[in-house]
């Protein structure tokens, strides 16, 4: 709505100009305004179904093609690039990432060590993705409203609507899940404990892990801090 007024702002005070456009192109201003809203419209019916579908996918084994066709380029590519990282990073290495990197990378390793991957591939797909994986858990919270501000949507928590922490990009005819911003947003609550403590992004990392998995597996130490060899 605020795109459609600041539209009727605009031919309103360039009347004159415009009056000559419009009568070349054939559109009034207000055909031209309808339109503006009605692909804004057009555009938040097709947000809430492209959510909708995202969560059947990520609650079924739905094939790597697939999920990556939801997620933009640059997810996709944050991805692979952060599997790589798993394979190779030192603990050295480590102390340059963000903390849900660090948590993403140890708890591969944690699956690695502990055979417990179901696919041969895309593994930190699978990670976020799966129907046990980070992704999952997190839409299990209570959501708000779909936004949608021009090729830019988003999506907070129903306590807090207006705080976003799901990300969305339009590119020209579908909506993309940006995971490169959508993780951040996921994990700041945690990394206050971080700040509060004084803790390294590390031992954050490892003590979510132990919250999380301390009845089920054993060392969940610095162990987990070197390349394992895959």
């Amino acid at each position: 709505m605020a795109l459609a007024i600041g539209a009727c702002t605009f031919f309103s005070a360039c009347a004159g100009s415009s009056a000559k456009n419009d009568a070349g192109s054939g559109e009034s201003a207000e055909v031209k305004n309808e339109k503006v809203v009605l692909q804004e419209s057009d555009k938040q019916a097709m947000l809430e179904t492209m959510f909708k579908e995202f969560l059947v996918a990520i609650r079924q084994d739905t094939p790597a093609e697939d999920l990556y066709a939801m997620m933009t380029d640059s997810s996709e590519y944050w991805l692979d690039t952060l599997e790589n990282h798993a394979r190779v990073y030192t603990p050295e290495d480590l102390d340059t990432c963000q903390f849900y990197e660090v948590y993403s990378i140890l708890l591969y390793r944690l699956y690695e060590r502990e055979h417990l991957w179901q696919v041969a591939e895309d593994r930190m797909l699978w990670l976020y993705m799966s129907k046990a994986g980070i992704m999952r858990n997190f839409t299990k919270l209570k959501l708000g409203p779909m936004k949608v501000k021009n090729d830019r949507g988003s999506i907070g928590l129903a306590k807090s609507p207006e705080v976003p922490i799901m990300i969305f990009e339009w590119d020209d005819k579908s909506w993309k899940l940006d995971l490169v911003e959508t993780v951040p947003l996921i994990t700041k609550g945690i990394e206050a404990t971080a700040v509060k403590k004084s803790w390294s992004n590390k031992k954050l990392a490892l003590y979510w892990l132990d919250r999380e998995y301390h009845m089920t597996y054993s060392r969940l130490d610095d162990s987990l801090c070197e390349p394992i060899g895959f």
